[in-house]
Parts: structure tokens; sequence; C-alpha cells
């Protein structure tokens, strides 16, 4: 568990109302430690102060999901406070939508590193704070495979890693794989 907003400016920010719909995809500008509060400075344009939020941080020592209300707006500044994070926990974190184009820029299976000629194109579906799931039209993977998965949060290129732990084939028989998250 992150020491409650102590390793969180400069994170990506994944903000969803109460209904689980993606609200916003940012970074995090600022924290008051004491005080509990988040800022962020892109994404909020249409959320009235006093709206609660959730809110899931990838950060340099792993995932926080975390509650949160929109306090204010200060010159271009949006400040959440926030409260009750919650430890990694198997399967008791929920999966939030995020639809994210990225792309796979190395791997590894067993001893053998494989990086592309090419970075392989992939969509995260979904994310929570103990994996992901990613949808490859394409290309076929090895389960036990560990990825290094590339996208985009406002001009910010986040990297995220993660263990391939299980594959289906979903309706447009696309691949769809299951990576449990590795924070180094």
């Amino acid at each position: 568990m992150a020491n409650y907003a102590g390793h969180f400016v400069d994170s990506p920010v994944f903000i969803y109302d109460t209904n689980n719909n993606l609200v916003a995809r940012t970074k995090i500008t600022g924290y008051g430690k004491a005080e509990k509060y988040i800022e962020v400075a892109e994404g909020l344009k249409n959320v009235r102060p006093g709206t609660k939020l959730q809110l899931l941080i990838i950060h340099s020592t792993g995932a926080s999901e975390l509650g949160g209300v929109l306090k204010r707006v200060r010159q271009g500044i949006y400040e959440i406070s926030i409260y009750g994070e919650k430890e990694r926990e198997v399967r008791a974190t929920k999966r939030r939508l995020l639809n994210a184009s990225a792309v796979i820029s190395d791997m590894a299976y067993g001893y053998e590193t494989k990086t592309p000629t090419e970075p392989l194109p992939v969509t995260i579906v979904d994310m929570s704070t103990t994996g992901i799931l990613i949808n490859s039209r394409d290309n076929r993977l090895d389960i036990g495979a560990l990825l290094q998965v590339e996208f985009n949060v406002h001009r910010k290129t986040c990297i995220l890693y993660g263990e391939i732990v299980r594959e289906h084939t979903d309706e447009s028989c696309a691949y769809e794989y299951g990576c449990k998250l590795y924070f180094f």
C-alpha cells in the first residue's frame, strides 16, 4: 500500500464516477499529504465541485484505489480530497473499463527476451489494482510471458509490467489476456 499520497505526484490517475464510468485519464500534479488531497490539471472540466469520484492511481510502489470528492477548482487546478485507500487483494478490486490504446514494447518468456521489431498494438480493455486485461487482434502471446505495456496519458508515456496468467478469445475472435501487474 502506498504511503497515502506519498508517492503520487506525476502518477497516472484514472477517475471514475460512482457508476464506474471513466471520467478522466490524467496525471497527478500535486498533493497535500496531511490534508489528504491530490491535484490534477486536466480532465475534470465538466465535473461539479462536491461530486463523488473513484480513483485508480498507478504509482512507483504499486496501484491504489481510493474514493474522492472534487472539492474546488482554482486557476485551472482541480483539488480532490481522497479517502478510503484499499489494499491490493486478488480479485477483491473492481475492474475499471479503459479501452486505451497501448503497445507491447518488450516481452520475456522464461530466460528468453523478445523485443519485437515493431511494438505490438494492443488495447487495455480494463484495469484493477492487481491486473489488466489486454486485447490483441493479430498477435497470439504465451501464458507466463512478462510484458512491458506502454500507453500515453496526456503526452506522458506510462509503462506497466504484467505477466499473462490467462487467455481467452472474445466474440470477435481477438485474443484477450489477463495479466497480473508487477511493480519493480
